[in-house]
C-alpha cells in the first residue's frame, strides 16, 4: 500500500512539473510598428500625377479616401482619418503610386477622381481607366482643367525606369503640359504673362542643357531623357525669348507669391526681385527625374498691405521617376589654381581631375570612387609641385586648392563644400540639430577662404566693415592663409537683400575688422550673376544676386612683382 502511494504521489509530482512547464511562456520583447502603412502591397507600373486638386478617389466603385470635409476654420480643420490605402490623412495627395492589387486580371482599373471640399468647388469629377503594363509604365497627369485649356483633362505619357548607362550619372527629360491660363491674375504692376509656348532646359546661368531637351512644346509633351553627371544643380526652364519660367516653391510662403507680368518674386505690389524662383538640389546617381512644365496655383499681391488673391501660371516642378538610392560610391571634386601665373594641373591617384587651369581659374567637377586619395598638383612641365593624402567621403564635394603658404611653398588643401541647403540653429540643445534645422533649396550661401600668404589675417566684411556672418560672427573673421572655418561656415543671404559690397580687411586677433585693405579691389554683388545676358536678353531687369553656394576667396599676393598674382578675390559657384 506504501508503495502504490509514493508512485501515486511521484507521479502527482511529475504531472505538476509538466504542467509547470507547459504553462511557462517564452517573454518576447514588445515591438511597437510605427510605419504609417503596414500592409503589404507592391505597386503598379501605373503613376497618378494629381495637378487638378483631387483629393478623392473610388477605385472600382470602391472608395479608397475617406470622404470627411472640414470646415477650414474649424478646431479640428487639420484632423482627417487614414484609409488602408491613404494612411496619413485619408486624402489623394499630389502623387500616387497605383498599388497592383487595384488591377484586375487584364491590368485594368477604373478610377473616379474628385474633390469634396466645405467650400463649393469648380472641379468636376473626372473617370480615368489605367493599364498596369510592365512594358510601358505611364504617368496619368490629371490636370486643372477648370483653370486652363489646350490640354485634355487626363494625360497619359510613359515613363522611363532604364538606369543611366553610366552608374555616375543621372537621367532627366521634360514633359510640357503648359496651356493657356482661363483668368489670369491682375494687379497694379500689370496682367499675368502669357508663358505658352516651347520650352528649354537650361543651367543656371542660361546655358542650354542638350539639344534633345531644347524646343519642347505642348503638342509634343515629352522630350527624350538625357543623361548628366550626377551633383547639385539648379536647372531653369527657359522660354523661345529666353524669359524664365517659375517653379512653385515650398519651403517659404514668399516662394507661392509672383508678380503677375514677370512671374518673378515680389518685394511688394510695386516692385519686384527679378529674381524667377528655380530650385537647387543634388540629382543623385542613377536617379531618373522628370520637369514637368504645367498650370500650377500661385498667390499674387493685391494691395500695399499684403493682401493676396490666387491665379494659375505655367511653371515647373521636379518629380523623381525612380526610389533614388543613397550614393554610397562617388564624391565630387575639382581643382583651383590660387598659387602662381603658370597653368596647374590636378589628378587624384593618377586619374585626371583638370588640365591647365590658369592663375585664378577653377575647373569643372569630376567623379571618383570614395577612397584614400592622393591628390596632386602639376606644374606647366608635368612635375609634382604639391600633393595631400586624405580619405574622400562618398556623396561629398570638394575642391582642392592649390597656394603659397607664408614662406612661398606650394601647398594643396582638400576642402569639402556642404550643398545640402540646410541650417541648424545655433542656439539648440540637440547635438544633431534635429529639431532646430531648416532645409532650402532656394539659398545664398557664401563661405569665405584666405589664400593670400603675405596676409596673414583677413576678415571680409559687407559695405563699410560691416560683418558678413549674421548668424555666426566667425563667418569670414580673422581668416589665415590655408585655414577655412569648419563650423558653420557660411554666411547666409536672402532672395529680398539690398545691394551690396564685399570687402576685405587687414585684422589682428584683437583688431576687428581692422584696416581697410583699400588695395584689393571690392566685389560688388552683381558680380555673383554669372550671365547678365539671361536677363538683358529678354528685356529683363537684373536681380542684386543669384542663389547658389559660393567660395569666396583671396588669392595672390599684395608684394607680388607681377600685376596678374597680385592680391584680389576671386568667386567659386559650386552648383552649376
Amino acid at each position: 500500500m506504501k508503495k502504490i502511494t509514493y508512485k501515486l504521489l511521484s507521479l502527482l509530482c511529475l504531472t505538476l512539473l509538466f504542467m509547470g512547464q507547459a504553462c511557462k511562456k517564452d517573454k518576447v520583447d514588445h515591438i511597437l510598428d510605427n510605419r504609417v502603412l503596414t500592409d503589404n502591397r507592391a505597386n503598379s507600373t501605373a503613376r497618378i500625377i494629381n495637378l487638378g486638386g483631387f483629393n478623392q478617389v473610388i477605385a472600382n466603385g470602391d472608395s479608397l479616401t475617406n470622404f470627411v470635409v472640414r470646415n477650414n476654420i474649424g478646431p479640428d480643420s487639420y484632423k482627417f482619418p487614414g484609409t488602408s490605402y491613404f494612411p496619413i490623412d485619408g486624402r489623394l495627395g499630389k502623387t500616387w503610386n497605383v498599388p497592383q492589387d487595384l488591377f484586375d486580371a487584364q491590368g485594368s482599373a477604373k478610377f473616379d477622381f474628385m474633390s469634396r471640399l466645405y467650400q463649393p468647388t469648380l472641379l468636376p469629377d473626372i473617370k480615368v481607366e489605367v493599364k498596369n503594363d510592365y512594358s510601358n509604365p505611364t504617368d496619368y497627369f490629371l490636370m486643372p482643367s477648370v483653370f486652363m485649356t489646350g490640354q485634355p483633362e487626363v494625360v497619359p505619357i510613359k515613363r522611363g525606369v532604364a538606369a543611366p548607362s553610366k552608374p555616375d550619372h543621372f537621367k532627366i527629360r521634360i514633359v510640357n503640359l503648359s496651356g493657356e491660363i482661363k483668368n489670369k491674375g491682375n494687379n497694379a504692376s500689370g496682367l499675368l504673362e502669357d508663358l505658352t509656348g516651347s520650352v528649354s532646359l537650361a543651367f543656371a546661368d542660361g546655358t542650354l542643357v542638350d539639344p534633345q531637351t531644347n524646343n519642347i512644346s505642348s503638342a509634343k509633351q515629352s522630350s527624350e531623357y538625357i543623361e548628366i553627371p550626377y551633383g547639385t544643380y539648379q536647372f531653369k526652364i527657359l522660354m523661345q525669348n529666353g524669359r524664365q519660367m517659375p517653379a512653385l516653391g515650398s519651403e517659404l510662403y514668399e516662394f507661392t507669391l509672383i508678380d503677375p507680368p514677370t512671374s518673378t518674386i515680389p518685394n511688394n505690389l510695386m516692385n519686384s526681385t527679378a529674381l524667377t524662383y528655380a530650385p537647387i538640389q543634388t540629382y543623385q546617381p542613377g536617379g531618373i527625374y522628370t520637369i514637368l512644365v504645367a498650370p500650377q496655383r500661385y498667390n499674387y499681391l493685391i494691395n500695399e498691405i499684403g493682401e493676396t488673391s490666387d491665379t494659375y501660371q505655367n511653371s515647373f516642378q521636379i518629380i523623381n521617376d525612380n526610389s533614388v538610392p543613397a550614393n554610397n560610391t562617388y564624391f565630387r571634386i575639382h581643382g583651383a589654381n590660387a598659387w602662381d601665373a603658370q597653368q596647374i594641373s590636378f589628378r587624384s591617384n593618377g586619374k585626371v581631375i583638370a588640365n591647365n587651369l590658369d592663375f585664378g581659374n577653377v575647373s569643372e567637377y569630376a567623379n571618383f570612387v570614395h577612397g584614400n586619395h592622393t591628390v596632386e598638383a602639376l606644374d606647366a612641365k608635368g612635375k609634382v609641385i604639391a600633393s595631400a593624402q586624405q580619405t574622400l567621403r562618398p556623396a561629398q564635394n570638394y575642391t582642392a586648392w592649390l597656394y603659397q603658404d607664408p614662406s612661398g611653398a606650394a601647398k594643396l588643401l582638400i576642402v569639402a563644400n556642404d550643398l545640402s541647403g540646410a541650417i541648424s540653429s545655433q542656439n539648440t540643445n540637440q547635438d544633431d540639430a534635429t529639431f532646430a534645422r531648416t532645409q532650402q533649396k532656394f539659398f545664398f550661401f557664401k563661405r569665405f577662404l584666405n589664400f593670400s600668404g603675405d596676409n596673414p589675417y583677413i576678415t571680409f566684411t559687407s559695405n563699410n566693415g560691416q560683418p558678413v556672418g549674421a548668424g555666426n560672427s566667425a563667418v569670414g573673421v580673422n581668416m589665415q592663409p590655408g585655414v577655412p572655418l569648419f563650423e558653420r561656415p557660411f554666411a547666409s543671404g536672402s532672395y529680398n537683400q539690398p545691394a551690396f559690397d564685399l570687402m576685405v580687411y587687414r585684422s589682428k586677433p584683437n583688431v576687428v575688422p581692422g584696416i581697410w585693405a583699400n588695395d584689393i579691389n571690392k566685389l560688388k554683388n552683381d558680380d555673383f550673376i554669372a550671365k547678365k545676358e539671361l536677363y538683358t536678353q529678354a528685356s529683363r531687369k537684373i536681380p542684386v544676386q543669384e542663389a547658389g553656394i559660393y567660395t569666396i576667396a583671396l588669392i595672390g599676393k599684395t608684394a607680388a612683382t607681377s600685376l596678374a598674382t597680385q592680391a584680389k578675390m576671386i568667386i567659386v559657384k559650386h552648383n552649376k
